[in-house]
């Protein structure tokens, strides 16, 4: 069994205030600081900078190519499978901070000398997240103009490295719940002795680095099988529809029956959001909703969590766990906004307290949990410091990143890296730094006073919407990745099936290079590029089709041509004619930044109630970056359209559309 560190049907969303939206959607390049001033937060993103140089230098001086560095002893350690883990956890790292030169450096040797066709057991879970994933989100920068990070000589070197590894962490899917074992062996596959017992987060956080693969290779058997896992582990929930900590995958049968956010648990809640939000595959909202709603029933305590049993709803443990740090920014992708400000509040006042989070937060005593007393520099309150700050521009969000650079530099800094901390009251160093530190932590903190000082790099400013897996790593929303099994949206973009209601098809999603169109099983399509046989199916709301493949510019979400408004006048005349819904377009100039935000509306949710009826509808406030902007009503249907819509906002979409 591995050590995991990681982490209702259309409940209605939280929202943030419109004022705070506005003026995050008017001036997404402007902090709202009273605290932190632009100038300043250009000074502290340049010192984060620094402390990811002077920790990714230390490793490879000191260390390289061992999996990670020892800072205080300056020495290096293989800690997960001796190939240069730390340097593969960190390329996307070196692409975000535009060090192409090292980026470029890193990628090669790679490609040139990591193999895993290596004696060697390890973990599934950590080698998935920091491995396959570091892989994954290295070869699609590497690989793609439009990032601004092509190597020219790359040839998908690492993409072929990322399908060999998955091969060889497929045997561990081989059991009868599909929930897979916690360790295999590379070479060899699972050990006879290997332990049935595996953690939740084990067998749920696999989805979307197998997901990405499968779709980069066409191989479907990396996501069936990790969808396969998820549902194993679904089906055995309570019938409060909570999940313990551990189970047999063998019997299915739950070993620790504590449910929670935390350890062993957390990244479950993460990667059903998040498996939606990149791939759009609605059976993992639906679970998300259900598994969010019981979570925020019987484990929420406002503004703190606890451990519960998950078949009775009684307290196990009235403990803080840091690892549960994550969770404030879940709910803003999710966005349950207001009580994600307060739980983030209440976990940053123990960071404060001591300097640093320490495993364990005992809620009962306000004093740190026996047994649980260090920091190994873990991300996850900086990763939802983050978020919060992009979603709400509330200056209290840079103060708190400007406190923790301060307790970074201060009590983690040693010789050729930075410390864990064995002791948060004691502040005393161990000699240890783990690769998430340079792919997490050092990252979401550059992030945040980078986007305070006005943000210059491709998560926001590029040509894609990301969603970063459990592990940091970017994991960009294009076309090629987002399509389900090849069942793309209408003409690559996602559109809303009513034309009273939808927000239409982006630009570029219309504009195609040739301008000849054929009909093709009543619907018109551009010659020469791919086709929709039929309309397979509808889903929340948005039409899906069939498409054989993509080409470069449909793959960037880019056009060369402007025969949009001949393509949609031919198209609206098409579905005239075969009585056929259409698809409205967006009618917006490019330059305008549209965003939806959801309100409830009480008199027709109280309408609907008394008709009887099962929807919930909502009015919509349109907010434009024209000078004369506008609002009008609208509604939108469940969780998935307006976690989208909110998703588009805290990715700061401006002036683009980046699906």
């Amino acid at each position: 069994m591995q050590p995991i560190r990681r982490r209702h049907r259309g409940f209605p969303l939280l929202c943030l205030s419109a004022a705070l939206l506005a003026a995050a959607t008017l001036f997404p390049g402007a902090a709202v600081a009273e605290g932190v001033t632009p100038s300043e937060a250009r000074r502290f993103r340049d010192e984060v900078k620094d402390m990811f140089y002077h920790a990714f230098d230390g490793y490879m001086k000191y260390a390289f190519p061992l999996d990670e560095l020892r800072p205080l002893s300056c020495q290096g350690e293989d800690s997960l499978g001796g190939y240069a883990l730390t340097l593969i956890d960190s390329l996307d790292t070196l692409a975000l901070l535009g060090d192409k030169e090292k980026f470029g450096a890193a990628v090669e040797w790679v490609g040139k000398n990591v193999r895993f066709d290596i004696n060697k057991t390890v973990s599934v879970f950590e080698t998935n997240i920091r491995i396959l994933g570091g892989l994954l989100s290295a070869h699609l920068i590497a690989s793609d103009y439009a990032t601004g990070m092509r190597i020219q000589s790359y040839d998908d070197q690492l993409l072929h490295l990322a399908a060999d590894l998955a091969q060889r962490l497929l045997p561990a899917f081989d059991t009868p719940t599909g929930i897979p074992f916690g360790s295999v062996n590379l070479m060899y596959g699972v050990d006879e002795n290997e332990s049935q017992i595996t953690s939740t987060a084990g067998g749920g956080t696999l989805t979307l680095e197998f997901g990405i693969l499968s779709r980069l290779t066409n191989n479907t058997v990396f996501e069936r099988v990790t969808k396969k896992s998820v549902r194993g582990i679904w089906s055995r929930r309570s019938k409060l529809n909570l999940v313990g900590a551990h189970i047999n995958v063998f019997t299915g049968e739950w070993t620790q029956k504590d449910a929670g956010i935390g350890t062993s648990i957390d990244s479950f809640y993460e990667y059903l959001l998040k498996a939606y939000l990149l791939f759009g595959d609605d059976e993992y909202l639906y679970i998300f909703q259900e598994a969010y709603k019981a979570a925020m029933h019987y484990l929420h305590h406002d503004p703190w969590y606890v451990e519960v049993n998950m078949n009775s709803g009684a307290t196990v443990w009235p403990l803080f766990n840091s690892l549960q740090a994550f969770w404030p920014g879940l709910q803003v992708l999710a966005g349950d906004v207001d009580p994600a400000i307060r739980t983030h509040a209440a976990f940053f006042s123990v960071w404060k307290k001591y300097g640093f989070t320490p495993e364990g937060f005992n809620l009962a005593t306000s004093t740190v949990q026996n047994g649980q007393r260090s920091y190994p520099l873990r991300p996850e309150l900086i990763e939802s410091t983050y978020w919060l700050f992009k979603a709400t521009r509330d200056h209290r969000y840079l103060d708190v990143g400007r406190d923790i650079l301060a307790s970074l530099q201060y009590g983690a800094r040693c010789p050729c890296g930075y410390c864990h901390i064995s002791d948060v009251e004691t502040h005393k160093q161990d000699d240890h730094m783990e690769s998430f530190f340079l792919a997490e932590t050092v990252k979401y903190l550059w992030l945040l006073f980078d986007l305070a000082a006005g943000p210059d790099n491709i998560v926001e400013n590029g040509p894609y919407r990301y969603i970063f897996s459990t592990e940091g790593h970017l994991l960009p929303v294009t076309p090629e990745i987002a399509l389900v099994d090849e069942h793309c949206s209408y003409f690559g973009a996602f559109c809303h099936g009513s034309a009273d209601h939808g927000y239409g098809a982006s630009a570029s999603s219309t504009k195609h290079q040739n301008g000849n169109y054929t009909q093709l099983d009543d619907i018109q399509t551009p010659s020469g590029h791919y086709s929709m046989s039929n309309v397979l199916f509808t889903t929340g709301g948005y039409i899906k089709g069939v498409c054989p493949g993509l080409t470069h510019a449909q793959k960037l979400g880019i056009s060369y041509s402007d025969e949009e408004d001949n393509f949609i006048e031919q198209t609206s005349e098409s579905r005239e004619h075969h009585g056929e819904s259409a698809v409205e377009s967006s009618g917006q100039d490019q330059s305008s930044s549209i965003i939806l935000i959801s309100h409830p509306v009480a008199s027709q949710h109280d309408e609907a109630l008394e008709s009887g009826s099962g929807s919930q509808d909502h009015a919509s406030i349109v907010v434009t970056s024209d000078s004369d902007s506008t609002s009008r009503d609208n509604t939108v249907g469940s969780l998935g359209a307006n976690t989208e819509e909110l998703m588009e906002h805290i990715e700061g979409t401006s002036g683009q559309d980046k699906r």
